[in-house]
């Protein structure tokens, strides 16, 4: 691999966590990361401190988003950003499975490829509960996919939905 394109993730992370009075946000977007760098980010200990993650416009696929979603360093994650990557209904029911996700608000999943069965895992979630604002613009979750959003009774509290 041409020196170039290798990522250091540390200095990543270090330039671009940002700290706020209440939130640490994690300004990844569009740093054309992959799996490889996503699975590395879920072992590291500053995730702990992370409320704001965001992800978008990168390479992630289904096999990043699920070690990500296994990781217990993303306990306090308010929101998380994955617009724009390659994540598929596989990515979403590790979503809708994720344990380590109790305070998430704020899930953006926009131009990615969960289809209508991703969107029904996530409808049955019973571990998404607290999201607020649920973006699916753009996942082809078609008709029976946004009435399961729109439908289930664990996304009552969201107040900001975007679907196709």
């Amino acid at each position: 691999m041409p020196e170039e394109q290798i990522i250091d993730l540390d200095k990543l992370i270090s330039d671009k966590t940002v700290r706020g009075v209440a939130d640490v946000r994690l300004e990844l977007e569009n740093k054309k990361l992959g799996d490889e760098e996503i699975i590395r980010l879920a072992e590291m200990e500053i995730l702990s401190e992370v409320t704001h993650l965001e992800l978008g416009e990168n390479n992630i696929s289904d096999k990043g988003l699920a070690v990500l979603c296994q990781s217990p360093r993303t306990q306090n994650l308010k929101s998380l950003n994955l617009k724009s990557n390659k994540i598929t209904e596989t990515g979403a029911q590790s979503l809708a499975q994720a344990t380590n996700l109790p305070k998430l608000e704020q899930l953006i999943l926009k131009f990615n490829r969960i289809g209508e069965q991703g969107a029904q895992y996530l409808a049955q979630s019973e571990t998404l509960v607290n999201l607020t604002t649920l973006d699916l613009f753009r996942n082809h979750i078609g008709e029976a996919g946004a009435k399961a959003i729109k439908s289930s009774k664990n996304f009552r509290g969201v107040s900001r939905l975007r679907l196709d």
